[in-house]
């Protein structure tokens, strides 16, 4: 998967973010709103009663409407998790990673996970929504793995910091 054309900012004066960033520097460009995906089949019908399962086919789901609209799950700067069973996607966290990494990559951009009493469709037990900005510059679509990005406070920008790969917050151990 690509690289995030976007600045990923995680403050160290912040607690390290897991599974998300803390803030997110956009680059300009088009804007795609992806409605709430649930597990729907195409035929209409919800694919399974568990959130890990469910998770996996609604996220399948928005990145293939990301993909529709010419995005890239690299380009989502924004997304919100919906569920009925907070319990359940907190005890189910390793599998949830594990689908979200499936689809989305190791790239986390900022996320909030909701708990709420329904979701238009009663058999739905997750719905995820999202907003990704596909880049305006030519070459500035997901970045190479070649590509490395400097953490910003060689940028000048004290007291942040992000990984060499641009992907996230730099890991306790190679922190300054």
């Amino acid at each position: 998967m690509g690289r995030t054309p976007h600045e990923i900012v995680n403050p160290l004066t912040l607690v390290e973010p897991t599974g998300s960033a803390h803030a997110l520097v956009v680059s300009p460009g088009r804007v795609v709103h992806v409605g709430g995906q649930r597990a729907h089949r195409p035929d209409g019908r919800i694919v399974g009663t568990g959130l890990a399962e469910q998770f996996d086919r609604a996220l399948a789901n928005a990145v293939e409407a990301l993909r529709a609209a010419g995005a890239e799950p690299a380009h989502v700067v924004d997304m919100r998790v919906f569920t009925t069973s907070m319990a359940s996607y907190r005890s189910q966290s390793h599998s949830v990673g594990a689908v979200y990494r499936r689809h989305m990559g190791r790239f986390h951009p900022p996320m909030t996970v909701l708990g709420v009493v329904d979701l238009l469709d009663p058999d739905a037990v997750v719905e995820v929504v999202c907003t990704a900005v596909v880049p305006d510059a030519a070459g500035s679509g997901p970045l190479l793995a070649e590509q490395v990005r400097k953490p910003v406070e060689e940028a000048g920008r004290p007291g942040v910091t992000v990984s060499a790969d641009g992907v996230g917050p730099l890991p306790a151990r190679e922190r300054p």
